[in-house]
């Protein structure tokens, strides 16, 4: 019988401290983009074009984080497309959450450019996930930016 207390009363500490044991792991964790990252984006409700018919596709991005000192800069990997060809952007991270800015890569003057922003939450300190909006310059007066835009989910994993 003490036995089975004793396994009762063990457990049911377990379980009541658990929570607050990862809890204060995870606001103990520093989180940072710093590092190379592939990130897979993935249609929201199979919306695979924004309402204007532009598209990024849906491939995996091969990204790269850097900070010296408090600049935090971003660079995506465009093998796709050429070796020169690198989307520059910027980085932030608050507790567990992050935001990224993106600048399209717009070789073609007549095409539609743009800005990608990422913002998400690392799930543990080498996975991320959450929405990417892209504004493309292409005027769209159903919107509130009056641009298209377009909304789609990542995951991310450190290279």
């Amino acid at each position: 019988m003490k036995a089975r207390l004793s396994i009762v009363l063990v457990s049911a500490v377990a379980i009541l401290f658990t929570p607050s044991i990862s809890g204060r792991l995870r606001q103990s964790t520093t989180f940072t983009m710093v590092g190379e990252w592939i990130v897979k984006s993935q249609p929201i409700n199979g919306q695979n074009f924004s309402r204007k018919g532009n598209t990024l596709g849906f491939p995996d991005r091969d990204m790269v984080f850097t900070e010296d000192g408090d600049l935090r800069t971003g660079m995506v990997l465009r093998e796709d497309v050429g070796p020169e060809v690198r989307p520059l952007g910027v980085w932030r991270v608050q507790g567990s959450s992050f935001s990224t800015a993106f600048e399209l890569w717009c070789p073609d003057p007549t095409g539609p450019c743009g800005s990608v922003i990422m913002r998400g939450s690392f799930s543990n300190p080498d996975t991320i996930s959450g929405t990417m909006t892209v504004f493309f310059e292409v005027e769209d007066d159903t919107t509130p930016t009056g641009l298209d835009t377009w909304v789609f989910s990542f995951t991310g994993k450190r290279k």
